[in-house]
């Protein structure tokens, strides 16, 4: 278990490389991901054409993630404890969130009688071409693989 310092620590350098917005320039895998998820042609190709946007906070000892899309939700946490939430289907789940290696990774498995499915997602910090700061959020749910890369804004 991570001590008080270094859960100090993680958070600020959370603060420098994450907080923020960030705007969805791509995506890969997406329509395999929501069809493991079980949503129909309809949605997923709504899903696919959607914009979105993730808002990166800390305060305190609270990390707040804000999405907006064709549907906002709000995530608030404290990094290595567990918290209940819904996953992009609404079933139930139990996630916690540490910081690795400069990534944030967030495991999540089924809560009691729940269809989800246990997903592993990480988050991390790259510098493109040109300089350009981008975060690359990867979905692993069984040996699927989806990718969603985000342009810092301004």
């Amino acid at each position: 278990m991570a001590s008080a310092s270094d859960v100090a620590a993680d958070l600020e350098t959370i603060k420098q490389k994450f907080v923020g917005k960030w705007k969805l320039t791509k995506s890969e895998g997406l329509d395999e991901y929501l069809k493991f998820l079980g949503l129909n042609f309809v949605f997923r190709k709504l899903a696919a054409a959607a914009s979105c946007t993730v808002e990166i906070s800390v305060e305190e000892d609270k990390i707040c993630f804000i999405t907006h899309g064709p549907k906002t939700s709000t995530e608030v946490f404290s990094l290595n404890t567990e918290w209940e939430l819904k996953d992009p289907v609404g079933n139930d789940i139990t996630a916690i969130v540490t910081f690795e290696g400069g990534m944030l990774v967030n495991n999540s498995k089924p809560r009691g009688n729940s269809k989800a499915k246990k997903t592993k997602v990480t988050r991390e910090i790259c510098v493109g071409a040109a300089g350009k700061v981008e975060m690359v959020m990867t979905v692993n749910a069984e040996a699927l693989v989806m990718k969603r890369y985000f342009d810092k804004q301004p």
